[in-house]
């Protein structure tokens, strides 16, 4: 059993900086695969929030590669890093890709609540 400082070091890993939306929204994913071909997919989110959003990529990347990811809707760019990998089925990964800051007006009008939006001081 973790110790009660590690379980709330778990904690607090796990907390995102902006609440997740379920949301299909669809994206283009820049960047270069581990062999340093150039590759550019068109994809839809999982999830998105101000941070960044979950995506199914068909090609391979690696944690902390960075991607560049365009929203043909508005045709915003954001620059962004992988922070989580999974498994999907079809031959996708699943792709947690955080923005260097928030980001909420990334995302289309009306997508994201605003609960998800950056606390504001």
């Amino acid at each position: 059993m973790p110790s009660q400082a590690t379980a709330r070091a778990l904690d607090l890993a796990e907390r995102r900086r902006s609440s997740r939306l379920p949301a299909k929204v669809t994206l283009v994913v820049c960047g270069q695969s581990p062999e340093k071909q150039h590759f550019q997919e068109e994809t839809s989110t999982l999830s998105i929030n101000a941070h960044g959003a979950l995506v199914a990529l068909a090609t391979e990347v690696t944690l902390g590669q960075r991607l560049l990811l365009l929203n043909p809707q508005t045709w915003n760019e954001r620059a962004g890093r992988v922070t989580r990998l999974g498994a999907l089925e079809g031959g996708r990964t699943q792709v947690g890709i955080e923005f260097p800051e928030a980001a909420p007006e990334f995302w289309p009008v009306g997508a994201t609540p605003k609960k998800v939006l950056c606390h504001q001081s």
